[in-house]
């Protein structure tokens, strides 16, 4: 089965968070986050394989620029604690190639999303294995292997052609726990379809490990902060967390290896 990774969350000020970083971060470019005052310069970053801006029918041309998308989503939040985006993070399965990741991507957000009035922001990410990147204290899950994903921003706030409307009093309604499993449930037939089209003997499941009967706790993301901290041999608490996961895995998988040997000790027995 290939792998499924599907993490929403939201960007808010009042969690200290930029979305202008936010963007500059996914896009790898140098935008400057007009309402805070700084400059976010992530245009070294080498590992952004696409980047597109998916904008409704009707939503001005000059949103097109993504200095000019980022300073009008800005100007239309005043809160200092304002919920600005989504941030979705999806796992894209190295069984395909770059251009079926681009266009399996587009159309996922282009048909819960951009087909509602919602721009998004969206690019994919090589995830390219670095042997020397990753921290000891953070132990790995198998072979490694390159893990390209899929990033994309996606304002609250819908878009008609004067600009992000004053309420974003529907994207609240649809923040709900059955539109998650909507959207979860769709990614994975649109990738099933995909699969099933290139005559790829691969699958991915949006239903639980538990649902699928797979007694193992599903990890976390890291993210490249905790990273960083963990590679210069500082502890966080989300490694810790992480290696707690690994831990507890592990002794569910020795506890299941001792089971089966006592089964067929029994057997034997008889």
């Amino acid at each position: 089965m290939a792998l499924y990774s599907f993490n929403i969350s939201l960007v808010s000020r009042g969690k200290g968070q930029s979305i202008v970083a936010a963007d500059a971060y996914i896009c790898g470019e140098k935008l400057r986050d007009n309402y805070e005052g700084k400059l976010h310069d992530r245009s070294y970053r080498d590992d952004v394989l696409h980047k597109e801006l998916l904008l409704p029918v009707g939503a001005p041309n000059d949103f097109r620029n993504r200095q000019t998308f980022m300073d009008a989503l800005n100007s239309a939040e005043r809160r200092h604690d304002a919920q600005m985006a989504r941030s979705l993070r999806l796992a894209l399965p190295i069984e395909l190639s770059l251009d079926a990741q681009v266009r399996i991507a587009k159309e996922f957000l282009e048909e819960n999303f951009v087909a509602y009035g919602y721009c998004v922001d969206m690019a994919i990410h090589a995830g390219r294995q670095d042997a020397g990147k990753k921290p000891r204290s953070i132990p790995s899950l198998g072979t490694p292997q390159d893990n390209p994903h899929l990033h994309a921003l996606i304002p609250l706030r819908k878009v008609d052609g004067h600009g992000f409307q004053r309420t974003k009093l529907e994207s609240r309604t649809r923040d709900r726990l059955k539109q998650l499993k909507e959207w979860r449930k769709c990614w994975a037939d649109l990738l099933n379809r995909e699969f099933e089209r290139q005559h790829l003997d691969v699958r991915v499941s949006h239903e639980s490990l538990a649902a699928q009967g797979i007694h193992r706790e599903p990890t976390i993301h890291l993210g490249a902060g905790p990273i960083a901290l963990e590679a210069k041999n500082i502890q966080t608490d989300r490694g810790d967390h992480y290696r707690e996961i690994i831990s507890r895995n592990k002794e569910r998988e020795r506890n299941l290896s001792r089971s089966k040997n006592r089964f067929r000790f029994r057997g034997r027995s008889r």
